[in-house]
């Protein structure tokens, strides 16, 4: 009976450690899938497509695993290691584990979080940085989070553009940039062609002039000087917002905004809410790549190893060039990107993922 029951457990534990090397041998995989699909794509993803498929492999870690926090930060700071130039999947990163560590302290103390807690509470603070609930237990309310998550970003589209088209009035002419590869773009413009008269003037390259939406008219960066007198309101799209209400955009956004603080005109820039990071970037080489000249081969092999083509894929953008930021949830001032970040982040992770980039 006895020699039953021992076989019994043997059987239970290697039944455990079999399936759980099949777990971590599954999210391997998928991990390895994740950057695979972003590095062979020549074309870059959209930063909502790259938010979603971030959460998408953080949800199968959550599903799969136990030790869900030291899990989550595990896997999270591997993908950020391996794409550090994509500061949305940090974002993204650093918001699950929010949404963990909150779930985590819920479980424990019994009670919802409050953005205000007592100053009777400030000395409780526990001892395990992981805590002390289990991976079942956090697992039901972390994936409602998360769902709750993708729906909002599914959304966010929707909701920048409805935003944005309050902004715009009916004789406006508007100068936008990154019109082709933006989803912003098309889904605040399309809907408002028919309903207003404006003007809307796209800067794009001159290879890409035959390619260009009909609801634009296409100019080259060197005639936005030109033009801005006509102009009145810019529309840029964001790729990342710092705390310090600066921001990064396209390539050329720069010009654009320098163009229109001297005619006095606004500049409004369409950022969704994984788009707000937390972290200020010491050196703008860590997350600005050079793209390749665009020459052809033959020429550029005549002078290759001689010169060096600085072609950087986005300009850095001071907060005193920015008059408004469209959100999916609000109208944000430069000066007011600070306060959304305690929303979003925690800042243990906050402080760890500055840690890990300097």
């Amino acid at each position: 009976m006895k020699s039953n029951t021992q076989m019994r457990h043997c059987f239970i534990v290697l039944y455990n450690l079999t399936r759980d090397m099949e777990i971590c041998k599954e999210l391997e995989e998928q991990r390895r899938n994740f950057i695979s699909l972003l590095r062979r794509n020549p074309v870059p993803h959209s930063s909502l497509d790259l938010a979603l498929e971030t959460l998408q492999f953080l949800r199968k870690v959550v599903i799969y695993e136990k030790e869900l926090l030291a899990v989550l930060t595990s896997h999270g700071r591997w993908i950020c290691a391996m794409e550090p130039t994509e500061l949305v999947i940090r974002n993204v990163v650093m918001m699950v584990t929010k949404l963990a560590r909150d779930e985590n302290f819920r479980l424990i103390m019994g009670e919802p979080i409050s953005a205000f807690d007592s100053l009777n509470k400030l000395w409780m603070k526990n001892e395990d940085k992981y805590g002390a609930v289990g991976g079942k237990k956090l697992k039901k309310g972390l994936l409602q989070a998360i769902n709750e998550v993708v729906s909002e970003m599914t959304l966010s589209c929707d909701n920048i553009s409805s935003r944005a088209s309050d902004l715009i009035n009916p004789q406006d002419v508007l100068i936008v940039h990154h019109l082709i590869d933006s989803s912003n773009w098309s889904t605040s413009l399309n809907p408002i062609k028919t309903t207003r008269k404006h003007r809307v003037m796209s800067v794009v390259c001159k290879n890409d002039f035959d390619i260009t939406s009909e609801i634009a008219t296409p100019i080259q960066l060197c005639d936005v000087g030109i033009k801005m007198c006509e102009a009145t309101k810019v529309l840029l799209s964001g790729v990342a917002v710092f705390p310090d209400g600066s921001c990064l955009v396209p390539a050329g956004g720069l010009s654009i905004c320098l163009s229109a603080q001297r005619h006095t005109v606004p500049v409004y820039v369409l950022a969704a809410f994984y788009k707000i990071t937390p972290l200020f970037v010491p050196d703008d080489v860590m997350i600005n790549i050079n793209k390749a000249p665009g020459l052809p081969f033959s020429y550029s092999a005549s002078f290759c190893g001689l010169v060096e083509v600085v072609r950087p894929m986005y300009d850095i953008i001071p907060a005193s060039l920015v008059t408004l930021y469209i959100s999916n949830s609000a109208s944000i001032l430069p000066s007011h990107v600070y306060r959304l970040i305690g929303d979003y982040y925690h800042p243990e992770d906050v402080a760890e993922s500055q840690d890990l980039s300097s």
